[in-house]
């Protein structure tokens, strides 16, 4: 029988009318407020991984000024450590609102949330003082390396409170969470020493890690308490929360070897650098094969024993720059190669690109092995140079690039800038999957040196950059001097919730109930 016009028109709206009502209530929800029913929208698909910049701003005087270590706080206050060379470098509540003079000072200064300055110090004495890494405690206080070359650099309650001399000594400091300065230290031998990394463990314990010069440079309980000659070692100490040294040892082999980076997870230290040495000290390693330059990832106990350590790279130069542990001890790595043959595995990108210089991104178990391990970058020099990882154990990677094709997805801004380098912010999965990846920087040069993630997965990275066009939003500072720091913060953008069955259903029970009503009263008439 064919179905009359009316009869059909009828069917149709109905059929519509229970859609409409199907959708409606698969995207609200009912909740209680003050005893009553409240209707509000359900959130609709947005991209999970997105992200919206919150702040952005200059920091520095009228000279050249450089950050190149970030923290945050449980509380989402950050630390921000580098060096300037300005005498009107912005200080509040400083321990010491003084330049030293020389060619340059330390500087270390504390944030709000929201990007206010809380306080702002010179740390330095008259010769060359830079700040290199920082680190947050559990109970909000910080700890800072760099590398001094004055004999008064400030000391309190000192390790060593006397300059070894040479073209250098390390310091550490550690400032309480309102910047009164608690305890600090040079630490070093009578060459050159330079500290690049450092580390907070659960108990307030530091590691601090860098390379010395020096055959004389102070061992405690070591692991290796020789110097290996040649150029450099990389070295690891523990300081105990009130500055005493624990232990104290030379990592390295018969040529040239340096720590870059440090991170302390459950009591032990992973620690990552760099070695041209053929004798490099391994132990149960996932790499054994040793070329020109290699990365090194190397793990110790708490008391200084060495865990495991391994090369990681190809047949070409390898350098290893950031590190960051997860709460299953598994590590993640960057750096920069020129190998072809990079040990890749579960890649996102297997195949270096013609730029002849990739960024590598890797993930390490807690006992040595290889999880996955992809290049990323595109045609031009990209440098991996800080990794940071979020409370869902994926991982955030930043530094430099000169590519104009380095990849982007969802990005903040998907341009080259066409200075000399852009900083890049990469977002990777637990697993390696890319998840968000941008551009940020301006029309002259850009570098990202540090990157840290709140607990809430708010991103902050920072560097410099000498481009008056740098992105700014809500900035504490908004005028680019000669050359000045930049901080940077990203929020999520809302985590897609889709309707439940539980309102999917209830929207079908209801488009039904309606539907039938609607026919019933239909045919009545």
């Amino acid at each position: 029988m064919i179905m009359s016009f009316n009869k059909l028109l009828f069917k149709l709206k109905t059929l519509m009318l229970f859609f409409v009502l199907f959708l409606s209530v698969s995207t609200y929800s009912l909740t209680i407020s003050d005893g009553k029913i409240v209707e509000t929208t359900r959130p609709m698909n947005i991209n999970a991984y997105d992200f919206d910049m919150i702040f952005s701003t200059f920091f520095g005087g009228s000279n050249i000024d450089e950050t190149t270590g970030i923290a945050v706080a449980d509380d989402g206050s950050f630390y921000i450590t580098g060096c300037t060379q300005s005498s009107d470098f912005p200080t509040l509540n400083a321990y010491n609102s003084t330049y030293g003079g020389g060619f340059g000072d330390s500087f270390v200064a504390k944030f709000t949330v929201n990007g206010s300055l809380l306080w702002s110090t010179y740390l330095g004495g008259n010769e060359m003082d830079t700040g290199i890494e920082i680190a947050v405690a559990s109970d909000g206080s910080c700890y800072v390396t760099g590398t001094t070359e004055s004999g008064n650099f400030p000391t309190l309650n000192a390790y060593n409170s006397t300059y070894g001399g040479g073209l250098g000594d390390i310091y550490v400091a550690k400032f309480s969470t309102s910047g009164s300065l608690l305890w600090s230290t040079y630490l070093g031998g009578t060459n050159k020493d330079e500290g690049y990394g450092i580390t907070v463990a659960s108990d307030g314990s530091c590691y601090v890690t860098g390379n010395t010069w020096s055959s004389n440079f102070p061992t405690l309980n070591a692991y290796n308490s020789t110097f290996g000659g040649d150029i450099s070692d990389a070295f690891v100490s523990k300081f105990s929360a009130s500055g005493s040294l624990l232990w104290s040892t030379y990592l390295g082999g018969s040529s040239h070897d340096w720590g870059t980076d440090a991170f302390a997870s459950d009591g032990s230290c992973y620690v990552i650098g760099s070695t041209d040495s053929i004798n490099f000290p391994l132990l149960n390693p996932y790499d054994n094969t040793f070329s020109i330059t290699e990365a090194f990832i190397t793990k110790f106990s708490a008391s200084g024993s060495l865990l495991w350590s391994t090369y990681l790279g190809g047949n070409l130069i390898d350098e290893g720059n950031g590190i960051a542990v997860v709460s299953d001890g598994s590590c993640y790595v960057t750096g920069l190669t020129l190998s072809s043959d990079f040990p890749i595995l579960n890649a996102y990108d297997d195949t270096i690109d013609s730029g002849d210089m990739d960024i590598f991104v890797a993930k390490i178990s807690s006992s040595g092995s290889l999880l996955w391990s992809t290049y990323l970058g595109g045609s031009g020099i990209d440098s991996g140079l800080g990794i940071a990882v979020t409370s869902d154990d994926s991982c955030f990677v930043t530094g430099s690039t000169y590519s104009y094709d380095f990849p982007t997805l969802n990005p903040y801004d998907n341009t080259y800038n066409l200075g000399n380098s852009d900083v890049f912010i990469t977002y990777f999965s637990s697993s390696g999957s890319l998840l968000w990846s941008t551009y940020l920087g301006g029309n002259q040069y850009e570098e990202g040196r540090g990157i840290t993630i709140a607990t809430n997965g708010s991103c902050y990275v920072t560097g410099g950059t000498g481009s008056s066009n740098f992105p700014i939003l809500n900035p504490y500072d908004s005028t680019l001097n000669e050359s000045d720091a930049f901080i940077t913060k990203f929020n999520p953008k809302e985590t897609p919730t889709q309707p439940s069955s539980a309102y999917s259903f209830l929207g079908f029970i209801i488009g039904m109930l309606v539907f039938s009503l609607f026919v019933r009263k239909r045919r009545k008439k």
